[in-house]
């Protein structure tokens, strides 16, 4: 099986007007921290500890624990700040949640109404969510959800595309969460080294950061070839 390839930030970039504001916000620190995508899904405001300039995010589960490791993620200022902007008022709930999304949208669009809100509308369409069998948003993403609001979101976007007849080369390619850990692992490599990489993604092993890192050498490659 081939490494999972990096996505580009312009393809990221892309794609996040077509997102829910909690779901871009799980990209934007996924691309800042190196987070699996399960971590961020996952992540609470009681498994970290904030009492540095870094923080210190510790999942009480992770791809380690089975070797008897503890993962342990740095955040930054930038991803702090996004985190920031999410916080729930209980630290037990998670950060990033369909419900707490679905109540956003609806009270942004409330807010932006121009029409007054009539009481025979309000009860047809509850009247309707009961006959419906309205499902309760989940309380925290998967990475099931989150990819597919992802792979939803790049299909939006293609679809603009589509009817303003751009040529499909600037289409949007399809990319998967798990491709930002791997973006950001290469971008370590870049700036840092190799250590730092390994050090930031949680791996023992120095050959699994050099498959996270490959497409570094391709760039490096590819620059040697046009200018040395």
């Amino acid at each position: 099986m081939e490494p999972i390839q990096p996505v580009e930030w312009e393809h990221v970039v892309s794609t996040l007007p077509f997102l829910r504001p909690h779901v871009a916000a799980m990209i934007q620190v996924q691309w800042l921290t190196g987070m699996r995508p399960g971590e961020v899904c996952s992540i609470r405001p009681c498994d970290i500890d904030t009492s540095g300039a870094v923080w210190v995010y510790r999942p009480p589960y992770s791809k380690m624990s089975y070797q008897g490791r503890q993962r342990v993620i740095a955040i930054g200022p930038r991803a702090q700040a996004v985190l920031r902007a999410f916080a729930p008022k209980n630290p037990s709930d998670f950060y990033f949640s369909p419900a707490a999304s679905v109540e956003r949208f609806h009270a942004e669009r409330a807010a932006n109404r121009k029409t007054p809100k009539y009481a025979s509308h309000m009860e047809r369409n509850a009247t309707k969510r009961v006959r419906e069998g309205e499902r309760k948003p989940a309380s925290r993403y998967t990475n099931k959800s989150y990819g597919y609001a992802i792979r939803r979101a790049v299909a939006r976007a293609n679809w603009v595309r589509i009817e303003a007849a751009v040529e499909l080369e600037f289409h949007v390619p399809e990319w998967a969460p798990n491709q930002l850990r791997h973006s950001h692992g290469t971008a370590v490599r870049h700036r840092y080294d190799l250590e730092s990489a390994q050090a930031v993604l949680g791996h023992e092993r120095m050959s699994t950061t050099e498959i996270y890192a490959e497409k570094n050498l391709s760039l490096a490659l590819k620059v040697a070839s046009e200018m040395g």
